[in-house]
């Protein structure tokens, strides 16, 4: 799952965060596998059997049923059982179910822009925001920030180096070779914010240059609650005029 972290700053910008859907097949879903050799259960084939015949039959709670059988006897009482007149299929009542690993969440106040019109002045309150949201699953998973390339990252402080980076100045010419830090900080559920636990790939090695929180250490419980990012940018007070930038995404993974 991802989401679009944007930053920007004209010395002062800065917009954040949104969730595009990763590409993916259905293949190996739960119901995917079902009627396959991986399938958990084969007395029952629900495979194909979803209400619409589309995939949101993977991601939307349905049942469905099929199946009769016929069975008469008689009573031997020396033998304690039964003698079978006549049977047909099964009479056997199977039951499966499928639950699909699920993960959901929401983000607000997510797009942000800072104005620094006097970086002297400028305090932390000035130079932070808060992305409050919330989310919900049935498996722990790691949150993280995935950028678009390699970061130096100090993992005590959440400061990634030179993240914000310059485009233009006001008189439109090019200020690439500027950068900046900025401070990533999340908490779950109104605890403390805290500092991320690694930086690396994620499950299956699908997702890269990842700043990730280890869900497990920092309180996410498996079921629903509020999750926040803390972003802080931190430009020196002589840091170049102009505009700067930021892109990253959200993702998560499961703790597999």
């Amino acid at each position: 799952m991802k989401k679009v972290l944007a930053l920007a700053i004209v010395v002062a910008v800065v917009g954040l965060f949104t969730l595009p859907a990763n590409a993916a097949t259905y293949s190996n879903t739960a119901y995917g596998q079902e009627g396959t050799i991986a399938d958990g259960y084969l007395p029952v084939d629900g495979a194909g059997h979803g209400p619409t015949g589309t995939v949101s039959d993977n991601y939307t709670n349905w049942k469905w049923q099929e199946g009769s059988g016929s069975y008469s006897a008689i009573y031997s009482w020396d033998g304690d059982a039964w003698l079978v007149i006549a049977t047909t299929n099964s009479s056997d009542i199977d039951v499966e179910c499928d639950i699909e690993m699920y993960w959901s969440e929401t983000t607000a106040n997510n797009k942000i822009y800072f104005h620094i019109g006097n970086p002297f002045t400028a305090t932390d309150a000035d130079k932070t925001a808060e992305v409050t949201g919330t989310y919900a699953t049935n498996h722990p998973m790691y949150v993280g920030i995935q950028f678009p390339t390699a970061k130096t990252i100090d993992l005590g402080t959440g400061i990634v180096t030179d993240a914000m980076e310059g485009t233009v100045d006001i008189g439109g010419r090019s200020i690439a070779g500027q950068k900046f830090d900025v401070m990533f900080l999340m908490r779950f559920n109104g605890g403390s914010y805290l500092v991320p636990t690694s930086f690396g790939d994620g499950s299956h090695n699908t997702q890269h240059n990842v700043l990730w929180w280890d869900t497990m250490k920092t309180g996410n419980l498996v079921g629903s609650g509020t999750m926040d990012f803390l972003v802080k940018i931190l430009p020196d007070a002589g840091q170049a005029d102009g505009n700067y930038n930021l892109d990253p995404v959200i993702v998560t993974a499961p703790v597999l």
